[in-house]
């Protein structure tokens, strides 16, 4: 038994209503895929899924109201016009894409935190400088390679559990006064020690010894 479907004038202009017309819409995001390249959007009663156009850098978020463009039976979404939570928002590519900026000078600037996040992180540049009242590196280990070090500082503290220092010619130069203070020093020379000074006193508290096969005093 056929029974036969009557679709009214009334019918037949909602259904027409709920495909769009080729154009420019208004819509409201309800969700958003989890590479940002697709949206599922609300217009006029409506739900429709759209892709991301490439060129909308501000990924879409659900209650965002974005531009939507439809043609030919697909649709696009251009911008975000307006958010409802204006708390941030993303700049990024639909599908997760690889972006690159590019300019003859290109400025970052934060009113309170520039934060940067990566597995590994490449900068190539003729010149490099870091201008701030405090700065600290954390980390497990760090390599510096470099033709010359320089380092220049009013006031240099080093503190470490266990220090190594190695060199093939080492010169240092104190103009005023070299303090050292320890329970324990070693002094292993292979070769020759030479030591010259105006005046030098040696005081021990209980026992000083020279061993040798010659010992001079003149």
């Amino acid at each position: 038994m056929t029974m036969p479907i009557r679709a009214t004038s009334t019918d037949i202009l909602a259904m027409a209503e709920r495909f769009l017309k080729p154009g420019h819409h208004r819509a409201r995001v309800v969700s958003v895929s989890d590479d940002g390249s697709a949206v599922e959007v609300e217009t006029a009663g409506a739900r429709h899924t759209a892709t991301v156009a490439v060129g909308c850098l501000v990924r879409p978020i659900p209650q965002d109201m974005v531009l939507l463009f439809t043609e030919a039976e697909r649709g696009f979404v251009v911008t975000v016009l307006e958010r409802a939570d204006s708390s941030g928002g993303m700049v990024a590519l639909p599908g997760d894409r690889n972006m690159s900026i590019e300019g003859e000078t290109i400025t970052l600037a934060a009113r309170r935190r520039l934060s940067m996040r990566a597995d590994s992180t490449d900068l190539q540049t003729k010149l490099f400088a870091v201008l701030a009242d405090k700065g600290s590196w954390i980390g497990k280990l760090y390599t510096v390679i470099a033709d010359r070090v320089r380092c220049s500082a009013r006031i240099q503290e080093a503190s470490a559990e266990q220090l190594t220092v190695k060199a093939v010619e080492r010169v240092a130069v104190i103009e005023r006064i070299d303090t050292l203070q320890t329970e324990t020093q070693a002094i292993r020379v292979t070769g020759i020690a030479s030591e010259m000074a105006h005046s030098k006193v040696i005081a021990v508290s209980e026992d000083l010894r020279l061993d040798g096969k010659r010992v001079t005093v003149a």
